[in-house]
């Protein structure tokens, strides 16, 4: 049996309505596809599958619809196993799903799953870690550039990977002419990180992430000891200028480690605790932008994902 939460507001589901029924037909017989219009119809899905013994869980949205619903089903279950998830691509840029390598239209990852469930075809099965910052579930957490990239994406007219690909050569552009674009998104924030029980030196920093997964989007390996130690992900803060982050580009995308006096920690982390001198911090989860006064990031646990 397979439930497949159904976020009609995500943007590529809002263009497409009739998606709804396709995935209903692609379901027939073996599962049931479920409309969540609100975070309580996510949590009435989360109780159906724990009563009901769902072993599968499909989640047609963006990054920001599969954390919720890893999160609310952690909530529900408690300490009992989580579903697996079947990641659906239904998002503008689904990047967790490309960190993954996982391909296709929501409908074809569909087909694919209930074909493998039902003995007729191959099933990719992965299991995963997953980070817990401030309580949510995800894959990427960050702060600094992570989210000032973020908030100017999100206010752009449009959305998607065209527009965040204008944006990488904005920076680009901004950073070789030498203007003000590229400097004020990499601007140094104040902020107290701790690692593992104990306080960076440092006091400044332009880039924070932290990541469960090596691809943190359109194949930039930055954090390629993601899956490095059980219990533990990739940690990365730096206070890394733009030209510099131009000259280190190479070693980024290829995953390769990165020696420079202003990278000031990249390695496998248990627990990070992140504090702004300024009041509080803006981080980011999945794509996702939050405000708190305190970003506190560990491993979950794992989860599995079915494609």
């Amino acid at each position: 049996m397979i439930s497949v939460i159904h976020n009609p507001n995500a943007k590529q589901n809002r263009k497409r309505p009739e998606r709804a029924q396709r995935l209903e037909a692609i379901l027939a017989g073996i599962g049931t596809l479920h409309q969540t219009q609100s975070i309580e119809a996510v949590y009435d899905v989360a109780r159906h599958c724990l009563e009901t013994g769902c072993k599968v869980v499909g989640v047609n949205g963006g990054d920001g619809s599969l954390q919720m619903a890893m999160t609310m089903f952690a909530d529900i279950y408690k300490e009992k196993p989580l579903p697996s998830f079947v990641v659906m691509r239904g998002g503008t840029m689904n990047t967790v799903a490309n960190g993954l390598g996982i391909k296709g239209t929501p409908e074809s990852i569909l087909t694919k799953v209930v074909k493998g469930l039902k003995g007729q075809g191959p099933l990719t099965r992965m299991k995963n870690q997953v980070l817990s910052a401030n309580g949510h579930l995800g894959f990427m957490s960050g702060a600094a550039v992570v989210v000032k990239f973020l908030d100017a994406y999100y206010d752009a007219p449009s959305q998607g990977p065209v527009q965040a690909v204008k944006m990488g050569f904005q920076i680009a552009g901004s950073t070789l002419a030498g203007t003000d674009y590229a400097r004020e998104m990499f601007k140094p924030e104040r902020l107290i990180v701790e690692v593992d029980g104990e306080p960076l030196p440092e006091t400044e920093f332009s880039i924070i992430l932290g990541c469960t997964v090596e691809d943190i989007s359109m194949g930039c390996r930055a954090t390629p000891r993601a899956y490095e130690r059980k219990g533990a992900f990739h940690f990365l803060a730096c206070s890394l200028s733009p030209m510099q982050i131009v000259g280190q580009m190479p070693k980024l995308w290829t995953g390769r480690d990165i020696t420079h006096p202003a990278m000031h920690h990249s390695a496998p982390v248990e627990h990070v605790v992140i504090r702004s001198e300024n009041g509080a911090v803006r981080w980011m989860l999945d794509g996702e932008c939050r405000t708190d006064e305190t970003l506190d990031i560990n491993v979950w646990g794992d989860v599995e994902l079915l494609w």
